[in-house]
């Protein structure tokens, strides 16, 4: 928004007969000016400097002046973002993981990925598999054994 109350200062000089409205302003060229108007045109910039003084306090109310750096932006955030190293080392992990599931035996792997990935209970895996529950939860207890083993040398 362009601040006119910048540009140009306006004047009147109160006469026994008349009054005389100035309006000052530096050109293009660098030099000062000083010009006589009329009444209307001081007017008309005598309104547009009080809009614009107006628009400009209005602005400064409701615009933020703090500095938004990252930082500031980080601390406000509701979820912290998290530093390279850490999305570096979860990345691994996530690889390492999913090497340590491919190196479980075929029956594990899928009463594993049923069980945590699906979502399907102890019972309803025995059901599809037409074997005991309890054979279901040593086979996956056994799957996360091995895997713990794997994660840990990480």
């Amino acid at each position: 928004m362009a601040n006119f109350m910048n540009d140009y200062s306006l004047e009147i000089i109160r006469g026994k007969n008349k009054d005389r409205y100035f309006v000052s302003f530096t050109d293009g060229y660098g030099e000062f000016q000083r010009l006589e108007i009329n009444e209307d045109i001081y007017f008309a910039l005598f309104e547009l400097n009080k809009r614009d003084r107006n628009l400009t306090r209005s602005d400064e109310r409701n615009i933020e002046h703090s500095e938004l750096t990252d930082e500031t932006l980080i601390r406000r955030a509701f979820e912290k973002p998290k530093c390279i190293e850490e999305i570096i080392l979860e990345k691994e992990m996530k690889k390492l993981f999913w090497k340590a599931i491919g190196e479980l035996s075929g029956v594990q792997r899928k009463r594993l990925l049923l069980y945590y990935d699906c979502g399907l209970t102890l019972k309803e895996i025995a059901k599809m598999e037409n074997c005991s529950i309890r054979a279901i939860k040593y086979s996956i207890d056994i799957a996360k054994k091995k895997l713990e083993e794997k994660i840990k040398k990480f």
